[in-house]
């Protein structure tokens, strides 16, 4: 089949991060959706931004351009897919990018190429500005000062909102809570430097900067939300985290507690239950399937447990569709869904924001949406961070505050805010 946009494959070798540094990263409406792991296709390009009807009908796209569309989606989007209410909203629910020209990186055979809607001056001239940088050596990013995490909610705050999620899983409210907090790192913050750190500490698959509009976000999620391949639908929920160790023979054995733990295989299987019964509502009969069930996926700083479940859409739903039925993702809410989403919507001291929503791209028949976790939102305020875990009928305050820590550890890392000692034990 013919492509419905050009290509120029660039003969050079040049190194992804100098292409950022050089011609993305200090632009309104540029984007970097890295695989940091570097196994599969990288995308960079600058967008143009677009007004939607509503935070999920951006990601509908005919074109078969690969990245036709980029942006993200907050947690306050779930007043459009479950019709609750929600409070104030630190950044947009939605914001999008119309893209026409990118930089494709694949990193299976090391290949750099321009793409774009048509061969024009502007795609001659990225051509030109990346042939130019061949050669060039990524610089090491810069030390961040030190600064101070401000915990939203301190370790007595949090274990009381635990106490209470227990109540209400005991009295059949839920079953299982995901229960989150926040943390601030103020004042100005270089963002360029910071994701070139973040993603040489916490390489993975769903890496991505996106600055668009004064908000900045860098993530190292680990999870990929949800995405659309022609008509299959696959989703794949993390429940179920622990520490890495420079020891090998402890790292082992974390790996084997976490793969082994009857509370996180639990806790793992009522979100596969909850994205069974998501993707039934948009998925053909019979079709939904639990392809991979409590796998155990390891990155630099953690050990996760993972399951996948996928299924054939229905003929008259497209990928926002089932995006809009999967949102919020099960594994930042907990069960059932709309239960669980209105306890946390009492219990949690300000909203999410872009934490736990959902990023990524569309283009050529295809959606793809990773789970904001694991990142740093950066505005005109300085940084911000979400962090939180399931609590089920099995977990105990001061691990489940430990956890919390080892989730942070890493952003907080790379912003110079050591993990404050009373949430974060080694």
């Amino acid at each position: 089949m013919t492509e419905g946009y050009v290509r120029h494959v660039i003969a050079a070798r040049v190194d992804p991060v100098v292409i950022f540094r050089t011609l993305i990263a200090d632009r309104d409406g540029g984007f970097w959706l890295d695989d940091s792991l570097a196994e599969t296709v990288s995308y960079l390009g600058v967008g143009t931004r677009i007004e939607t009807i509503d935070a999920f009908s951006g990601f509908d796209t005919a074109d078969e351009f690969p990245v036709s569309r980029v942006g993200w989606i907050g947690y306050g989007a779930r007043a459009e897919s479950l019709g609750v209410e929600v409070g104030i909203e630190p950044q947009p629910r939605s914001t999008m990018l119309s893209v026409r020209l990118a930089v494709e990186v694949d990193h299976r055979d090391n290949e750099v190429s321009v793409i774009g809607l048509q061969r024009d001056a502007e795609f001659d001239d990225l051509v030109s500005a990346i042939e130019a940088l061949g050669g060039q050596a990524a610089p090491t990013p810069l030390r961040p000062p030190t600064r101070t995490a401000i915990w939203r909610d301190d370790p007595v705050t949090y274990a009381g909102y635990i106490a209470e999620c227990l109540t209400h899983i005991r009295n059949g409210d839920a079953y299982q809570l995901c229960l989150t907090t926040g943390i601030d790192v103020n004042g100005e913050v270089d963002v360029v430097e910071t994701y070139c750190a973040l993603r040489t500490v916490a390489p993975t698959r769903n890496a991505a900067y996106l600055r668009i509009g004064g908000i900045s976000l860098l993530s190292a999620s680990p999870e990929t939300y949800f995405t659309v391949r022609g008509r299959h639908a696959t989703t794949s929920p993390i429940k179920g985290t622990r520490p890495r160790s420079m020891d090998p023979a402890e790292d082992h054995l974390l790996r084997r507690e976490l793969e082994t733990s009857e509370k996180e295989r639990a806790e793992n299987l009522m979100i596969v239950d909850l994205c069974r019964n998501d993707l039934s509502q948009v998925c053909e009969p019979g079709s939904v399937t639990v392809s991979s069930l409590h796998r155990v996926e390891t990155y630099s700083t953690v050990h996760q447990l993972v399951s996948t479940v996928t299924g054939e859409l229905l003929p008259d739903c497209v990928a926002a569709d089932a995006a809009r039925a999967l949102f919020p993702a099960g594994s930042m809410t907990g069960a059932p869904k709309r239960s669980a989403v209105q306890i946390l919507e009492r219990l949690e001291s300000a909203e999410r924001g872009m934490y736990a929503g959902a990023f990524g791209y569309a283009g050529a028949g295809s959606l793809t949406l990773a789970m904001t976790i694991r990142s740093i939102v950066i505005d005109e305020r300085g940084a911000h961070i979400g962090v939180g875990g399931g609590i089920t009928s099995g977990s105990v305050p001061d691990q489940e505050i430990a956890e919390v820590g080892v989730k942070a550890a890493a952003m907080l890392g790379v912003l110079g805010a050591s993990p404050n000692p009373y949430l974060y034990t080694e």
